[in-house]
């Protein structure tokens, strides 16, 4: 069953249900910080949660998971830029630890592109930055999502779009 609360961002009031969910990540821990398949940044909050797929034993996941999909980022810190979607793989693995086991102090969106920043309380902060405009025909991908721990996914696409729909444990290989 899919359930979209909004479809389209047309105004800032819009913003009012998705940002109730993302809400849901302040205080939350960020406890593993990598790259997956395609060096898209994934990111593990809250409690761990064993796998339950058996090629997945002894390995756990975050109660959410924040993952990009071809959408640039950055790390800053109050006098920098720490690290990049666009630097070499090995140096963003290598400074990814300046979020992990930080807690999250905030979560903005910025209207209307729906950029995600998320403040920790160690000062830095993760910006994606999407690019709204048009992309590959008949490619629809989200630009980022988060997993809930209400086993529900938070997608955000092109031109200001998102849903908020189910999302199957048994499916999912973040």
């Amino acid at each position: 069953m899919t359930k979209k609360l909004v479809n389209n961002i047309t105004e800032l009031s819009n913003l009012e249900p998705f940002n109730q969910v993302i809400s849901g990540l302040i205080g939350e821990t960020c406890w593993q910080a990598n790259l997956s398949y395609g060096d898209e940044l994934i990111l593990h909050f809250g409690k761990r949660i064993p796998y339950s797929q058996k090629s997945m034993i002894g390995k756990e996941k975050g109660a959410w998971i924040l993952g990009t999909q071809a959408t640039q980022w950055q790390i800053d810190s109050p006098s920098e830029t720490i690290v990049t979607s666009e630097d070499d793989s090995e140096i963003i693995k290598q400074r990814l630890d300046t979020i992990e086991n930080s807690a999250i102090a905030a979560v903005e969106v910025n209207y209307p592109n729906l950029a995600l920043s998320i403040i920790f309380n160690n000062n830095y902060k993760l910006v994606l930055l999407p690019n709204n405009e048009d992309g590959e025909e008949g490619i629809d991908l989200p630009y980022w999502e988060i997993f809930t721990p209400h086993h529900m996914v938070l997608k955000v696409g092109s031109g200001s779009t998102w849903s908020y729909t189910s999302s199957d444990s048994r499916s999912s290989v973040i």
